[in-house]
């Protein structure tokens, strides 16, 4: 009860204050992360540790409750039309980007973690590669990124956020597989099992029913039956749809909430009467603060404080080099972005690690019996928390600035 009642009370200060805490330049998965460590054991100590496999079970639950209203808020936010107005740079992106930023990530932590193993070391990168939707909305939504970030990046941060949460997991399963962790290493059984059934069919399948759900919607709005007011409940209980029914299944359930959020707003956001503005910041405010609080009372200090300053390198190393020359390789190849090298910096930068990466983390640690498979990504977690939160606002400022008036912006301004 003290967790209800403290996340409770967080989410109304937040919202009651909301604009002011905007001024500051802090994000509310910052704000709350900072809660749960002074009130949470290592501080003031007012809500007490339970014992760690209770608390990975909140925690986990907790993540696939949050990205999964994530996924749908930024399904809805999306343009009906993003990904054929835009396959090439998105695809290079997903793809290219996804396997670049594992392998530069893996690369750090090979350099760094001399004692770890090369599959092991591969293992941390796959946790870590997939930027949040959760984090990400926080910075590229509300008025401050409107007025400083371009339509154009703005959704493609969203789009590749929404998309690699997903395609994270058959990498994560595809190193555990080569561990031997999972399927006693057999990569015919990773690919019939986790790549064609877990998660090709699940996408296939998703999208089938995100399009039923928003052909129902629409069909019932037009015939009057609905009130618009019911789109919140609506979209909150497709992607709890996708979510448990998917995970029933034993499929990806991350992916199948992306990809039938997706098909279901394709009809919602093309109809006027059934927007509704601030749908997508209740979803996220809702699911974000508890995640973050949650995990403040979780961090495992004692463990950071064993890897001494290597901890301090893997942030640095991890925060500059597992995105930033990805994006850089991959600028000639995404046309949108072709020659804008200050909207690529910008997309580099903020390509933050969060509740996916918890999600992972948590599952490699159970299956492959690996404690460093929660200590370091809940590490560069915490850093990207806090270090995303503080930048995201002064550097839109400093894009702005450096790209007004200038060819940079050219066609980007529309998302």
């Amino acid at each position: 009860m003290p967790i209800i009642f403290f996340i409770s009370l967080l989410v109304i200060l937040a919202g009651a204050f909301f604009k002011k805490i905007q001024d500051l330049s802090i994000t509310e998965p910052l704000l709350a992360l900072l809660f749960g460590v002074i009130l949470g054991p290592d501080v003031l100590n007012l809500i007490k540790s339970t014992d760690p496999e209770s608390e990975f079970q909140i925690l986990e639950l907790a993540c696939q409750f949050t990205i999964a209203m994530a996924l749908m808020a930024t399904a809805l936010r999306l343009p009906q039309h993003i990904f054929r107005k835009n396959a090439t740079s998105l695809s290079n992106l997903v793809i290219f980007g996804m396997i670049f930023m594992w392998l530069l990530g893996s690369g750090v932590f090979h350099v760094l973690l001399p004692k770890f193993s090369l599959f092991e070391c591969l293992l941390l990168g796959a946790i870590i590669t997939p930027t949040d939707p959760v984090v990400a909305s926080t910075l590229v939504t509300g008025k401050k990124a409107e007025k400083y970030l371009p339509g154009k990046i703005r959704n493609t941060l969203s789009f590749e956020a929404g998309v690699n949460d997903g395609f994270a997991y058959p990498l994560v399963f595809l190193v555990l597989y080569l561990l031997g962790a999972e399927g006693s290493g057999d990569l015919g059984q990773w690919f019939t099992k986790v790549l064609l059934y877990e998660n090709i069919l699940c996408a296939i399948l998703a999208y089938g029913i995100g399009y039923g759900c928003g052909f129902l919607l629409k069909r019932t709005h037009k015939a009057g039956f609905l009130n618009t007011k019911t789109l919140l409940s609506f979209s909150v209980a497709v992607a709890l749809l996708l979510l448990g029914g998917f995970h029933l299944l034993k499929m990806n359930p991350i992916i199948a909430v992306f990809v039938g959020g997706f098909a279901f707003a394709k009809d919602i956001t093309a109809n006027e009467d059934l927007k509704e503005e601030r749908i997508q910041e209740t979803m996220e405010r809702l699911t974000t603060v508890p995640v973050f609080f949650i995990l403040g009372l979780m961090l495992p200090w004692q463990e950071w404080q064993e890897l001494g300053w290597t901890a301090v390198g893997i942030i640095i190393s991890i925060l500059l080099f597992r995105r930033l020359p990805a994006l850089l390789l991959l600028m000639p190849v995404m046309p949108q972005f072709r020659k804008k090298l200050y909207s690529v910096l910008i997309m580099g930068w903020f390509g933050p690690i969060g509740v996916a990466a918890l999600y992972y983390a948590m599952i490699s640690k159970d299956k492959a019996h690996f404690e460093e498979a929660w200590i370091i990504p809940s590490l560069i977690v915490a850093a990207s928390t806090v270090v995303h939160g503080l930048t995201s606002v002064p550097l839109e400022k400093l894009y702005h600035h450096k790209t007004k008036g200038t060819n940079e912006r050219e066609n980007l301004d529309k998302g």
